[in-house]
């Protein structure tokens, strides 16, 4: 026996399900006669669950000991068995055809959003990048500008400053008034010299500044007072004691803090 599907008219499924399920109901509530109404409906008019009547009724038929039921019921399940493995089997590919592909496109989708991202991260790391190269050229530009105005700045400041001390070699009383300009200039400056070295005379102090402020021997000698002989030898004890610019040292370190 085959097993034609027929299509049915509309409304007519409805139908057979609400007897389908009505003869079930009445089959657990041991109804037997009346499930085997409903269900013999079923079997008769809705190919679709046609297989699923035809279990019930089958129950009923070997409850009732019905050998008629019981041979037509048991040859129709037999004959169909096949066909109604083969469609759940179908039924099973089909549902995994459906997960493997919706599984495949959600794999894609979400490559392609992760690609997107890291493309748009690439692009704002170079437009990140480039913005932190201009500001960098841009500070430093700003930092050599600054670097050279301070510079010329304080070129200026030691210029005038020896202007005023050039001056003053014409006055009297020249070692006083050229350590008050000094003073002006850079104060506490003196202190911190002789703090820093301790063990020299003031003499040596003297000297220290007017090196710094770029007098020659000649005129180092006339301001203190020394033979320009007693002047080299103070000058040669110095740079082995102190160093070279001792006084620019200090004024740097102090300019820093």
């Amino acid at each position: 026996m085959a097993w034609t599907v027929v299509a049915k008219p509309a409304g007519e499924e409805d139908r057979w399900h609400q007897y389908l399920n009505r003869g079930t109901e009445y089959y657990y509530a041991g109804q037997s006669d009346s499930a085997k109404v409903y269900l013999e409906q079923v079997f008769s008019m809705d190919p679709d669950e046609k297989m699923t009547a035809a279990r019930y009724l089958l129950d009923i038929a070997l409850a009732q000991d019905d050998t008629l039921g019981i041979n037509q019921y048991a040859l129709y399940l037999a004959e169909n068995y096949d066909l109604t493995i083969t469609q759940e089997r179908q039924k099973s590919h089909r549902r995994i055809i459906i997960i493997v592909a919706a599984s495949l496109l959600l794999l894609l989708l979400m490559i392609w959003v992760i690609l997107r991202l890291r493309k748009a991260n690439r692009k704002q790391r170079l437009v990140h990048d480039r913005e932190r190269q201009a500001y960098d050229r841009e500070r430093q530009a700003y930092d050599q500008q600054l670097n050279a105005a301070q510079t010329a700045i304080e070129r200026q400041t030691f210029e005038d400053l020896q202007r005023q001390t050039k001056e003053i070699l014409s006055r009297g009383n020249q070692r006083k008034r050229i350590l008050e300009a000094f003073n002006a200039v850079y104060p506490h400056a003196y202190e911190r010299l002789k703090s820093t070295y301790p063990d020299l005379s003031d003499q040596e102090y003297d000297l220290l500044i007017l090196n710094f402020l770029e007098f020659r021997i000649k005129e180092e000698a006339e301001i203190l007072e020394l033979s320009q002989n007693t002047v080299m030898k103070y000058r040669s004890n110095l740079l082995k004691k102190v160093g070279k610019d001792p006084v620019a040292g200090l004024l740097k370190e102090s300019s820093t803090i």
